[in-house]
């Protein structure tokens, strides 16, 4: 599978699903995708000969410790599709796609487990570690609703 195509692709499947203009690519090689109140971002990498798509989303902004290393753990050991830890200053939430299986569906479902990890574990990790929260504090009052049949796009 061709990684150009992918990435077009992906841009169109963002597109499609947040009803908005194909996202540009930001400066860290990312595409970022407003989704359910949460800020997400995509990528596509090559691992091996796969391509993966990535999406992620940044919950903070905030110095590692020992405490919120337990924290990422307790929250992996509990999470099925979404996992979680820190990097460069930053918790992540990261879930991972075959590019062969990309699609609306897929990518819709791979958003959405992002948002609802987001809502119900963001606001504790910002009032228990600190640091900038990088999603709406609001998204905790509205529920998210999964679509059973997303617009899609399939190739």
């Amino acid at each position: 599978m061709n990684g150009e195509m992918v990435e077009s692709y992906l841009r169109d499947l963002i597109a499609n699903l947040t009803d908005s203009p194909r996202p540009d690519w930001d400066s860290d090689g990312d595409l970022p995708v407003a989704y359910k109140g949460t800020q997400c971002y995509a990528r596509v990498i090559r691992a091996g000969e796969e391509l993966i798509v990535q999406t992620f989303s940044v919950v903070s902004v905030v110095d590692y410790s020992p405490e919120l290393g337990e924290f990422l753990n307790e929250l992996n050991r509990i999470l099925v599709f979404v996992r979680a830890f820190h990097t460069g200053g930053q918790i992540l939430l990261e879930n991972d796609l075959f590019a062969h299986d990309l699609n609306g569906y897929t990518l819709s479902r791979a958003l959405t487990f992002l948002a609802v990890t987001t809502t119900d574990f963001g606001p504790q990790m910002v009032e228990k570690f600190g640091g900038t929260a990088q999603f709406d504090p609001s998204i905790i009052q509205e529920p998210i609703i999964a679509e059973e049949q997303p617009p899609g796009l399939y190739l």
